[in-house]
């Protein structure tokens, strides 16, 4: 009897150290590029503006433009609580349909101060690079964009984020565990089991 015990032992071992062996490799076509992902909302949501701005410049309504003006205010503040790379991309493409429009801009506009203003304002933001937008702040408090809320905003965004990746990434390994403890157990009684019939045949029992 202690032969067969320590027959099947030896089967459970061998059993188990093929299981270890095998290796799970992640999909390629499951890995997201989120940082490709964020740009494309930016190249989107700055489309959506300027289509937005070039039927306001061609109905000649001032009123619509500055809308449209405070909206780019908005989104400029949201894409900074989330990445200011994301920011830049989008403040840069919006900023490059003001000035080659101007002229049309300033005929619509008129002598209505508080539109001019706006418009010279959201032209102005420095959007060189990362560093010259974050640096920006009179500028962007101007318009009414507090950067050292958006910092706080994209802090606990952060947070956030980390701890809902730690709280999955525990349940995960926790549902994980849990299915190879049921597999271990499954392999080690069926190697037993063929261990101990293996041994009882070759001594005739």
């Amino acid at each position: 009897m202690k032969k067969v015990f320590m027959m099947a032992l030896a089967a459970a071992a061998i059993t188990l150290s093929s299981c270890g062996n095998k290796t799970n490799v992640p999909n390629e076509s499951e890995i997201v590029d989120s940082t490709e992902v964020a740009l494309n909302e930016a190249n989107t949501a700055a489309d959506e503006v300027i289509a937005q701005l070039t039927q306001n410049i061609e109905a000649k309504d001032a009123s619509a433009l500055q809308n449209a003006l405070e909206a780019v205010k908005a989104k400029v503040s949201e894409f900074l609580a989330k990445n200011p790379e994301i920011a830049k991309e989008y403040l840069a493409k919006v900023q490059n349909f003001l000035k080659e429009n101007t002229d049309k801009i300033k005929a619509v506009v008129g002598d209505n101060a508080a539109v001019a203003s706006l418009v010279d304002g959201i032209a102005n933001i420095p959007s060189e690079s990362v560093d010259a937008l974050t640096g920006a702040g009179d500028a962007l408090k101007a318009l009414g964009i507090d950067l050292t809320q958006q910092a706080g905003d994209a802090v606990e965004g952060a947070k956030d984020a980390v701890e809902g990746a730690a709280a999955d990434a525990k349940e995960s390994a926790e549902k994980k565990a849990d299915e190879l403890t049921d597999e271990v157990k499954k392999n080690i009684g069926d190697a037993v089991d063929k261990a101990s019939a293996d041994a009882k045949k070759k001594l005739g029992l």
